[in-house]
């Protein structure tokens, strides 16, 4: 894995999409579709797509104005026996008929009222849940994945924020997983009403 994917000038990925990619990668599992929500410059989906194919992936980024970065990184880095789509677009105005058998997410670090917002626009709107919430999120991800599939998604360790989704958790049907990395958290969600 390299760390030369175009990008943003205001945005980077950091240290937890790698550490994410590592623990999806090292379980050496075959997924035949993938959704990356709010893929940023789609680092994970792609690097965990080329481990698996042939597969399907969806990167659903928020902000156009990684659209092109996307379309560049899928192109180079992306292998060919991958299909992709790149959708624009939040999470609650996302909709497919096709279930994901694995969605991964980094989110938005901040919710509203908490943490420093940056002073550019888009560099806050990429770190901030501005538009969607995490209830939203998990309902997403609970109507988008497959019986049989995985979620995981990495955060900051933070018992507020991990107890505010447990409340959430506890009115979808899913299960919650949570696999400590230092200063990381990934919650591993799978649904309680698998086939």
């Amino acid at each position: 894995m390299n760390d030369d994917y175009s990008q943003p000038d205001f945005y980077r990925f950091n240290s937890d999409s790698i550490e994410l990619i590592r623990e999806i990668i090292g379980r050496s599992c075959r997924f035949s579709s993938i959704l990356d929500l709010g893929a940023g410059c789609g680092i994970i989906g792609i690097e965990v797509a080329n481990t698996t194919v042939p597969c399907k992936l969806v990167l659903l980024e928020l902000q156009e104005e990684f659209f092109s970065h996307l379309l560049d990184n899928c192109k180079k880095k992306l292998s060919s026996q991958v299909q992709y789509d790149i959708v624009i677009s939040s999470f609650s105005q996302f909709d497919s008929i096709f279930k994901f058998d694995l969605i991964v997410c980094n989110p938005p670090y901040y919710l509203p009222g908490k943490g420093v917002l940056s002073k550019n626009p888009l560099r806050a709107r990429s770190r901030s849940f501005i538009i969607d919430s995490w209830k939203i999120l998990l309902e997403k991800m609970t109507h988008l994945l497959d019986p049989k599939g995985k979620a995981l998604i990495v955060l900051k360790e933070d018992p507020e924020l991990l107890r505010i989704i447990r409340l959430e958790i506890d009115l979808l049907k899913l299960s919650l997983t949570k696999i400590s990395k230092g200063k990381l958290m990934i919650l591993e969600l799978s649904r309680l009403d698998k086939k």
